[in-house]
């Protein structure tokens, strides 16, 4: 997503502001600075530009005090992927500064949800200071997740259609994704693991109740996940690399991408996900992604799959899988087998090969 033009970026474009809440308690309560002085440069001596790093948890502490540990703010799932492939995280190493120049840049505070664009993509507030809640999908949730899940959800892969939630009936994606989004805690390593996490059931939960006839729901609830039958293609990424443009500014390149549909054996099987089958996305993680910054720095990679449990967001009602028995059961080419995976992976992915289509 590009970022806003200058003339978008300004701090207050609407009167209205000064008689909301945010705007009545004043300036200070939130930036400090100087209020009394009578020049520009005095007033804002210790300014504080992004006071949601630290001041918010004065009016909203009651969602503050998980905020510091939410995915969001932490960042955790890029440290929990590199360490299980015996990544070194310790500060001054390698890696860590990898991380820090090419992943941590996502983190964002309050504001770069509730008001502004997130510093990431340059920022600029996007309604001249109004605080918006929920965030703006398009200027908050895609800006961010954009290349895939907002591909996805909108239609906007080739001749894939977008999600039934958002094209039949409108659904933002706080619909969904509400709670979650400031519960966090030092067991919450990644998205998966979030215990307000939404899950397909929240709202679908009486399927075999109320749909008797309903075959395929009857033999295979528990043994699929949803998205197995109710999604379509989605993206792949492969082969990601990090490293500095000619002029030192970071960049991130992925080699290669396309748009495939693979089911595999599901890598995060419990109570909560008791599904045998799962879809399976290509992560952009390739041995050497690191290699700018060093050798080896991901020793362990065999340690995880590079292929991992997903939930695309291009959900459909009617799908070629659910078309009938033959769709999934006489089509070897939609489960992840040896063949579909690269020889330099086989051995990290060994877990969720398929090795006997069903």
């Amino acid at each position: 997503m590009p970022p806003l033009e200058v003339w978008e970026k300004v701090l207050i474009d609407d009167a209205s502001f000064l008689k909301s809440t945010h705007g009545i308690v004043g300036c200070m309560i939130c930036h400090e600075g100087n209020s009394s002085a009578a020049d520009k440069e005095t007033a804002h001596l210790e300014l504080l530009v992004d006071p949601s790093d630290s001041e918010c948890d004065a009016c909203h502490s009651e969602i503050t005090r998980t905020d510091d540990l939410n995915l969001h703010t932490t960042l955790a799932g890029f440290e929990t992927a590199l360490q299980k492939r015996g990544g070194n995280l310790n500060e001054g190493s390698p890696l860590s500064e990898a991380l820090d120049i090419h992943c941590n840049k996502c983190h964002t505070t309050c504001g770069q949800c509730h008001v502004s664009r997130p510093d990431s993509l340059d920022g600029g507030f996007i309604s001249g200071h109004q605080f918006k809640n929920p965030p703006s999908m398009k200027n908050n949730c895609i800006a961010c997740h954009g290349s895939r899940v907002g591909n996805e959800y909108l239609g906007e892969n080739e001749g894939v259609p977008g999600d039934l939630h958002w094209t039949q009936n409108g659904m933002t994606c706080t619909k969904c994704h509400s709670v979650e989004l400031h519960v966090g805690g030092n067991d919450v390593t990644d998205r998966y693991k979030n215990p307000e996490m939404v899950r397909c059931e929240d709202c679908h939960d009486n399927l075999l109740a109320e749909d008797q006839a309903n075959v395929h729901h009857q033999l295979h609830i528990g043994i699929l996940s949803c998205q197995v039958c109710h999604s379509v293609s989605y993206k792949n990424c492969y082969n990601c690399h990090v490293g500095t443009t000619e002029e030192g500014e970071a960049c991130v390149t992925t080699d290669t991408s396309s748009l495939d549909f693979k089911v595999g054996l599901n890598p995060l099987r419990s109570e909560e996900r008791p599904y045998k089958y799962a879809v399976l996305r290509h992560v952009p993680i390739s041995v050497d992604t690191f290699s700018d910054y060093g050798e080896n720095l991901l020793p362990d990679f065999d340690a995880a799959p590079t292929w991992k449990y997903a939930t695309p967001h291009n959900i459909q009602l009617k799908t070629p899988q659910n078309d009938g028995c033959n769709f999934c059961h006489k089509r070897p080419e939609i489960f992840l087998i040896s063949e579909d995976v690269a020889a330099d992976e086989r051995e990290a992915n060994m877990s969720v090969i398929v090795r006997e289509v069903p």
